[in-house]
C-alpha cells in the first residue's frame, strides 16, 4: 500500500475534551489521543487522509495568510423549500440559515462543543432559580437589508417579534418550536436587553436558545401568522450573517455572497467570497463533478466507492479524504397506535429481522456503527458497551407467536384478531445504498417470517404531512441532532403526539417520568445517568428500530487550504482557496 499521511483528530465524547491532531502513516496503526469508544473507536476520531503533496500542503495549518476571494462550490439532491428562518424544516435549510443567514446568539466551538457568544454580547446571566435569563446583544450587528431610512440593526425587539411568531400556533414552524417548548416568554427591555422565561426549570435552556433560536427582520417580515407563513423572505431571506443571498435559480443553484459588514471576522473570518449550491438530484454524481472540477467539496454516500476513489491516483491529486462521525442517525420509526405494531414484542422481532449487521459490512463496508437505542454515537448517554439485538429470525418469529401473530387463514402472513400483520415502509427518494439494499434485504426476511413489507419511495414533503397528520404505518427516515445533547423529550414524551415529534404515538409513564426528570437535571453525572435509563427504557420497548449511524465520507478539493474537518464536519470559515 503507497504511504499517505493521516490527519486524526481525537476527539473524546465530553464537551470539555481537548483536541489533539497527531500526523501518522498508513502503515501506523497507534493513534494517540483521548478516550475511544468500547468496540468502535473510530467513532472517537476525524480522520483525514492525504495521499500526495499538493493534499499534504491543503491540510497544512501554517499554509500562510489567507487569500480573500473565490467560490466554493457544493452539491445537494433537493432544492431548499424555504429560508425562513422560522419555518425551516430540513438539514440542509437549518444549517444554511443558522451558519451563513441567521448566525445564533451563542455558537458552538466547532472542535470543543464549547457556548461561546456569537450574536449575544456575553453568555446570559442565569436567576437563582434558573427560570429567568437575561441576555445582552452585540451592538454594530446589521441585516443584510435595512428599510427608506437606511441601515437597521438587529435589536432585542426582533427577538421578542421572533418568539411572537414561534408561538403562534398558526404559524407553521412545529420542527422549531419543539425544541423551544419550555420557553414562556421572551420580553425587551432595552435596544440590546431581553428577558427570556422558562415554565420550569430546564437544563438545555441556554444550548437551546441560545444555539437553536432563530430570528427574523421585525422591519421586514409580516406580523401574523398567515402573512408571515406565506411572507416573500422564504424565497428572498434577509439575515445579518456572515453571507447574504446573491442568486436563487429554482431548482438549479443557490448563490450566496460574503456580507462585506460582518462585524466577527474576527472570530470567523469567511475570508471566501462565493458559496455556491448546486441542485443535483442524483447523489451518485457528486464524485464525477468534483473529479470534473465543478464542485470544491462533496459527500460520498457509496461506501465501496469510496474505498475505489481512495485508491484512484487522480483522484489522490485532486481531493482530500475525510471521515467522521456526526450526530445524524437513521432509523424505522413504527406507528404504534396501530394494533399491529402496539406490542413491543412485534417491534422488537421486526427489529430482529433487519440484517443491520449484513447491511453494515456489506453496504456500509464498515464506515457505520449499528445503534443500540434511539441516538447517534456521538452523544455522551450512548453506551456503546450494549450490544445492539442482533439478526435472529427464528427469536423473531417465536416473538411473533408469542404475541398472537400467527397464520390463521394460510396466506402466508401472519395475523391477530383479524389484522394482518402487512405494512408500507415509507422511505425517502434517496440513491443512498444502505437504505435500497437493507429495505429489500428486509422485506425479504420478513416475508419468510409471515410478515408482508412494502417499501415506497415518499417525497420529503408529503412524508412529512403524513408524519404530522399520523397517516402512515413504518417510515424509514434520518435524524440529525444537536451535536451537544440530546433530548428525546420532544419525541417520545406522550404530550408530544399532538403537537411535537412523537409521530410514533410512543406512550410510556415511565419513559415520560425519565424524560421530566432528565429535562430537569443540572447535574452531568446525574444526567448521565438518567440518559442511559431512558435509552435502555427506549432499546427495550423500541418504538423506534434504531439502524446505523454512519460516518461522513467527504472529498475536499486541494485547492483549499488551511483544511480542517472539525468535530461538526465541514466547518471552513478558515479555509481559503490558493491562486
Amino acid at each position: 500500500m503507497s504511504r499517505a499521511t493521516r490527519w486524526v483528530a481525537r476527539i473524546g465524547l465530553a464537551a470539555s475534551s481537548a483536541l489533539a491532531i497527531v500526523a501518522c502513516s498508513d502503515e501506523t496503526s497507534e493513534v494517540a489521543g483521548g478516550p475511544q469508544l468500547a468496540g468502535a473507536p473510530q467513532t472517537a476520531a476525524v480522520v483525514s487522509y492525504a495521499y500526495s503533496p499538493a493534499a499534504e500542503q491543503s491540510l497544512r495549518r501554517d499554509a500562510g495568510p489567507a487569500r480573500p476571494g473565490g467560490t466554493i462550490v457544493q452539491a445537494l439532491t433537493r432544492d431548499f423549500g424555504t429560508l425562513n428562518n422560522l419555518l425551516r424544516v430540513n438539514a440542509s435549510e437549518e444549517l444554511l440559515c443558522r451558519t451563513y443567514l441567521f448566525p445564533p446568539l451563542l455558537n458552538l466551538d466547532p472542535d470543543t462543543y464549547e457556548l461561546v457568544p456569537l450574536i449575544a454580547a456575553e453568555r446570559p446571566t442565569i436567576a437563582a432559580d434558573r427560570l429567568t435569563y437575561t441576555w445582552k446583544l452585540r451592538p454594530g450587528v446589521y441585516w443584510h437589508r435595512g428599510d427608506e431610512r437606511g441601515p437597521v440593526e438587529l435589536t432585542s425587539a426582533d427577538l421578542e417579534f421572533s418568539w411572537k411568531m414561534l408561538a403562534d400556533p398558526a404559524v407553521k414552524a412545529e420542527k422549531v418550536r419543539a425544541a423551544l417548548g419550555p420557553i414562556a416568554s421572551v420580553k425587551a427591555i432595552d435596544r440590546y436587553t431581553f428577558v427570556v422565561t422558562v415554565k420550569q426549570p430546564y437544563f438545555r435552556v441556554e444550548l437551546e436558545f441560545g444555539f437553536n433560536f432563530p430570528i427574523m427582520p421585525a422591519h421586514l417580515a409580516a406580523h401574523d401568522a398567515a402573512g408571515f407563513n406565506a411572507d416573500p423572505l422564504g424565497r428572498a431571506p434577509v439575515g445579518y450573517g456572515p453571507y447574504r443571498l446573491r442568486e436563487w435559480k429554482t431548482g438549479e443553484y443557490l448563490e450566496l455572497e460574503r456580507n462585506p459588514d460582518w462585524p466577527l471576522a474576527d472570530q470567523l473570518p469567511y475570508p471566501i467570497e462565493r458559496l455556491r449550491y448546486r441542485f443535483v438530484a442524483d447523489a451518485t454524481q457528486f464524485p464525477l463533478l468534483f473529479a470534473r472540477g465543478e464542485l470544491s467539496l462533496c459527500t460520498v454516500n457509496d461506501c465501496a466507492r469510496w474505498e475505489s476513489l481512495k485508491a484512484d491516483a487522480e483522484m489522490r491529486e485532486l481531493a482530500t479524504f475525510h471521515e467522521y462521525f456526526l450526530p445524524q442517525w437513521l432509523y424505522v420509526m413504527w406507528n404504534t397506535r396501530l394494533p399491529q405494531f402496539a406490542d413491543a414484542r412485534v417491534r422488537r422481532a421486526l427489529t430482529m429481522l433487519y440484517p443491520r449487521e449484513l447491511v453494515k459490512e456489506k453496504v456500509y463496508a464498515g464506515h457505520a456503527v449499528v445503534l443500540n437505542a434511539p441516538g447517534s454515537v456521538t452523544y455522551a448517554g450512548y453506551d456503546p458497551s450494549v450490544p445492539p439485538l442482533p439478526f435472529d429470525p427464528v427469536a423473531a418469529m417465536k416473538l411473533l407467536d408469542d404475541a398472537g401473530f400467527v397464520d390463521h387463514d394460510g396466506d402466508g402472513v401472519r395475523d391477530r384478531d383479524g389484522v394482518a400483520l402487512r405494512f408500507v415502509l415509507l422511505h425517502p427518494p434517496t440513491p443512498v445504498p444502505a437504505i435500497a439494499t437493507g429495505n429489500l434485504w428486509f422485506q425479504e426476511q420478513a416475508a419468510k417470517a409471515g410478515v408482508a413489507v412494502t417499501p415506497e419511495a415518499v417525497d420529503f414533503q408529503q412524508m412529512q404531512a403524513q408524519l404530522i397528520e399520523h397517516r402512515f404505518e413504518a417510515v424509514l427516515q434520518s435524524w440529525v441532532g444537536d451535536p451537544r445533547d440530546d433530548d428525546l423529550f420532544d419525541r417520545f414524551h406522550s404530550s408530544s403526539y399532538e403537537a411535537g415529534m412523537n409521530h410514533g404515538g410512543y406512550s410510556s409513564p415511565e419513559c415520560d417520568a425519565l424524560l421530566e426528570q432528565f429535562r430537569g437535571e443540572f447535574d452531568d453525572a446525574a444526567r448521565l445517568e438518567l440518559g442511559r435509563a431512558i435509552y435502555g427504557l427506549l432499546g427495550r420497548d423500541l418504538p423506534f428500530t434504531p439502524l446505523y449511524n454512519p460516518q461522513a465520507l467527504a472529498l475536499v478539493s486541494t485547492k483549499l487550504q488551511n483544511v480542517k474537518m472539525r468535530r461538526m464536519g465541514a466547518r471552513w470559515f478558515d479555509w481559503w482557496l490558493k491562486p
